[in-house]
């Protein structure tokens, strides 16, 4: 009887673990610069990859760039003049499984109403339904609801914006990212470069802006 016991609080105790490992959610991102090809964009191009895991059954909604607080140095227009993209700003995996989600870029001034305590300035990645490929050709046929490709559970995705200031180091204590999914959300860790502007995003331990502009003219 006292090995049963133990045998049932033993199960007990794996379910439990099983079912906290399975409600932890994840979003990291890693940023970084590199020469813009185009000759006629800004000079810099930024390349950020992002990976998610909601830890659920449900699947990402959208997710955000936190680029800097209320409380922080930076306005919008800060933003306007230092960052630009293209529609779409990026890509990720999908389902049905194979589909390719693209998704548009928006700067958002007054944080994200639908996450609790989101504010501040932020970059918002939404999303763009689109009926599955086939072999790389759009299907002819109407697709139902269920059938249009949408970002999983889990996923990476690749974004790029641009910008004519040079890479500086991420503040890791400002700059972060944070998924929604179903009525939840999470908030991960972003490291990297970001253009260096005068205000928040990066960190100002190594170099200061003046000798930044410098060092790229």
């Amino acid at each position: 009887m006292k090995n049963k016991i133990i045998i049932g609080i033993t199960m007990l105790v794996l379910v439990v673990g099983a079912q906290t490992a399975y409600a932890e959610c994840s979003i990291d991102g890693t940023i970084t610069a590199s020469s813009n090809p185009d000759p006629m964009g800004p000079r810099w191009m930024y390349t950020m990859v992002v990976v998610w895991d909601t830890g659920s059954q449900y699947a990402l909604s959208h997710f955000n760039l936190l680029m800097d607080s209320e409380t922080g140095t930076c306005t919008c227009q800060d933003f306007e003049d230092a960052l630009s993209w293209n529609d779409p700003i990026g890509s990720s995996d999908g389902e049905p499984t194979g589909c390719t989600v693209d998704y548009r870029g928006y700067l958002e001034c007054r944080g994200d109403p639908s996450i609790p305590g989101v504010g501040g300035i932020l970059l918002k990645f939404e999303p763009i339904p689109a009926a599955p490929t086939l072999f790389g050709i759009e299907e002819l046929q109407r697709e139902p609801a269920e059938d249009v490709c949408k970002p999983g559970p889990t996923g990476t995705g690749t974004f790029v914006f641009y910008s004519d200031l040079p890479p500086a180091t991420i503040d890791e204590d400002i700059l972060s990212g944070v998924d929604k999914y179903g009525k939840e959300y999470c908030y991960g860790h972003m490291s990297g470069d970001f253009p260096a502007m005068a205000c928040d995003p990066v960190g100002n331990e190594d170099t200061s802006w003046g000798a930044l502009k410098g060092m790229f003219r």
